[in-house]
């Protein structure tokens, strides 16, 4: 609880907008972090008192030094602590005393260093917390707030600048190393930042913080996150949608990936990162845009900051190479990015300017009739109008300009400057000509457009925007599937997992349990046919992988057969009693699924399906979406599947009932939230599918109490 007498905590834009600092460990020496920050706060002043707390000092940089943060001579908001790590709970403490409204804490050695420094930096925040005074850090390299003249950041590029790159650009990063290089390559494109936040250990406020500030703050027009682990991830995902409702675009790039990828960011700053899978499945639904780098989050962000929107994967190439344009045409498709066709309005609007054998995509503007009538209405003459005429077509849902060497290049980037302008639709430029390239690298700056060093990167950051899907709001809760009473916690065998899936109404194939081979020979009698034959056993979880499976089983002797193979197979195994068999009717399917339940320990439940069948791990085709599912949510993800031609009808096969795969998809969903976290896996695989029928061949799950 706060300390009654003092103020109570401030809020994210009252730290963001402080009216005073100090810089606890401030120096004259610009080799130390103290003197560099102090230097850039008086390069960059904002508006109010400045006091440098140096207990050696009376004077620094031509500014009265104080001896600690108690001497102030006026009230402190924001305290930028750049103390020895063990001379940070004494600043902590002098920061209550003063009544300071949050403590910046950039130096390190905290809970990333292991459990001595966490245990160090929750004594801290608990210092901290009782006497009203909010913490960012430790362990981070400060923030900016460009709007308000706020520079704290000992980040290096802002010792290069005249100002601070004021925009609508919104940024908190979990690492300071990549919020300052996001800065500094911000400044070479031309892009410019509201707020600008370096969270380190989140050991107070965290980066959900600034998050939701920067979804009210009027100066943020695009929000970009760097992420290694989420903290909250209930609050998370409700900002996600916050964002959402409030039309602003959420870009982020994420370590964690992989696994060593998850190892290195929980090493760096004490961040746990979560299941890529769910994270990404959860930002999916709300319509995040998802980077593989924070240069690309950065451009992507630029144009999205500027009103680009892609409407659709085709993507017009321009370049004024035929060979530079042909590459980039060859790169499409491994993007999942394709050259549109061009209509035939828009090829006889480009008649006066193109021949007849160039007025299809991409386009060479060395091929262009530069002595055509210029059009008033486009600047650029016959570049100007090929530009306009192609961005204009309904296929086109984005461009790639390729720069080279060409003469005259400022006269290119003219046109194209003001060709994207016109659009709506995003025009990336790819600077491919060297120090040739600098004049329209100014000119692209200057314009805001920024540019691209590499025709990969701009093709991964078109294949992001051409990708991303609107936000889709949560379903509303369906059926109550509620899990059959009796089911035990754990593993369950498959013919408990079968009566599990059977309660959330999703069919199975015929099947009968049989506690010996003699009931299972008059199973079999009863379901016709040739059968499949397993072994139940909650000691078995692969039962194909031991031998516990005997297909195309027909008749008495071959069933009585079947079980003896299977129980001797079990007792190889390390199972010498089996709970009994299950004997299935056998189907011939079109195509086999995999669909399942998973529940992350963050983000809850989700839905999985994807290939299925024996190659399930193998080929690790499979789409995620959180619980519950909409119908039109299942057959995107359908839709996303790389196996999709497999169900819709690939050389002759027949086409299969998409809606009763979503159906199925759907009343997983609902399973998943009536079980309120009970159900922690289920795996139907097979789903067999044959044209309007499924039916789960194989269930498998695991309860929790």
């Amino acid at each position: 609880m706060n300390n009654p007498l003092l103020p109570p905590s401030r809020t994210v834009r009252e730290i963001l907008h402080p009216q005073s600092v100090a810089i606890v460990g401030a120096s004259g020496d610009e080799q130390k972090w103290g003197g560099r920050l102090l230097r850039y706060m008086l390069l960059h002043r904002h508006v109010g008192p400045l006091y440098p707390i140096n207990a050696r000092a009376t004077e620094l940089m031509g500014l009265p030094a104080y001896p600690s943060l108690r001497d102030c001579p006026g009230p402190v908001d924001l305290a930028i602590l750049l103390v020895p790590r063990d001379h940070v709970r004494a600043a902590v403490e002098d920061c209550v005393a003063k009544g300071v409204g949050c403590a910046l804490c950039i130096t390190a050695g905290f809970a990333e260093t292991g459990p001595r420094g966490r245990a160090d930096e929750e004594e801290i925040v608990a210092l901290a917390r009782a006497g009203g005074v909010r913490l960012i850090g430790p362990n981070c390299m400060g923030l900016m707030n460009a709007h308000h003249g706020l520079c704290a950041t000992t980040g290096v590029v802002m010792g290069t600048l005249d100002k601070l790159p004021a925009g609508g650009i919104g940024m908190a990063s979990q690492s300071g190393a990549l919020m300052g290089a996001m800065i500094s390559r911000g400044i070479d494109i031309g892009a410019g930042f509201s707020s600008t936040v370096s969270v380190g250990n989140q050991a107070d406020l965290d980066l959900n913080d600034f998050f939701e500030y920067l979804i009210d703050d009027p100066k943020t027009d695009v929000i970009s996150l760097y992420m290694e682990g989420v903290k909250d991830a209930p609050r998370f995902t409700a900002l996600l949608a916050r964002a959402a409702a409030a039309g602003k675009p959420v870009c982020i790039a994420k370590s964690g990936r992989s696994e060593a990828g998850a190892k290195a960011a929980a090493s760096h700053t004490a961040s746990l990162a979560g299941a890529w899978p769910a994270f990404e499945a959860t930002c999916r639904r709300w319509g995040v845009y998802l980077f593989e780098t924070i240069y690309d989050l950065l451009q992507g962000a630029l144009l999205l900051q500027r009103g680009k929107r892609a409407a659709g994967n085709g993507v017009a190439i321009f370049s004024g190479s035929g060979g530079g344009g042909a590459l980039l045409t060859d790169a499409l498709e491994a993007h999942g990015l394709v050259l549109p066709e061009l209509s035939d309005a828009t090829r006889q609007a480009v008649a006066a300017v193109l021949p007849a054998t160039h007025r299809q995509l991409p386009f060479d503007f060395g091929m262009l009739n530069h002595a055509a009538p210029p059009d008033p209405q486009v600047a650029g003459g016959s570049i100007g109008i090929a530009l306009d005429r192609a961005m204009r077509d309904a296929a086109v849902g984005a461009g790639i300009l390729l720069l080279t060497t060409q003469p005259g290049q400022e006269n290119v980037a003219r046109a194209a400057i003001a060709a994207a302008d016109r659009s709506a639709k995003p025009l990336l430029f790819v600077q491919g000509a060297g120090n040739h390239g600098d004049i329209a690298r100014r000119m692209l700056r200057e314009a805001g457009h920024g540019y691209f060093d590499s025709p990969h990167d701009a093709l991964k950051v078109a294949a992001v925007l051409a990708h991303r899907e609107a936000p889709e709001p949560a379903a509303a809760p369906g059926r109550d599937a509620a899990i059959p009473a009796g089911l035990a916690d754990g593993f369950l065998t498959e013919p408990d997992a079968r009566r599990l899936v059977e309660a959330a109404d999703i069919p199975t194939t015929a099947w009968r349990f049989a506690p010996d081979a003699d009931v299972a020979v008059q199973a079999g009698r009863a379901l016709g046919g040739p059968v499949a034959i397993k072994a139940v056993s909650a000691r078995i979880v692969h039962k194909s992988d031991v031998g516990g499976v005997k297909l195309g089983v027909q008749g008495d002797d071959a069933v009585r057969a079947a079980c003896a193979q299977i129980a001797e197979a079990a007792r190889a195994a390390g199972v010498d009693r089996l709970d009994g068999y299950l004997v299935t009717e056998m189907w011939r399917a079109d195509a086999e699924l995999i669909l399942g339940v998973q529940h992350d320990p963050d983000f809850g439940p989700f839905v999985m399906v994807g290939a299925g069948g024996v190659l399930v791990e193998l080929m690790k085709d499979v789409q995620l979406a959180p619980a519950p599912v909409s119908h039109a949510a299942a057959r995107a993800m359908l839709g996303r599947l790389r196996s999709l031609p497999l169900l819709t009808g690939y050389r002759g096969r027949p086409a299969v009932d998409l809606d009763a795969i979503a159906d199925v998809i759907v009343r997983l969903g609902d399973l998943a939230l009536a079980s309120r976290g009970r159900l922690r896996e289920l795996d139907i695989n097979p789903l067999f599918v044959a044209g309007p029928r499924v039916a789960a061949a194989d269930a498998r799950a695991t309860l929790a109490s």
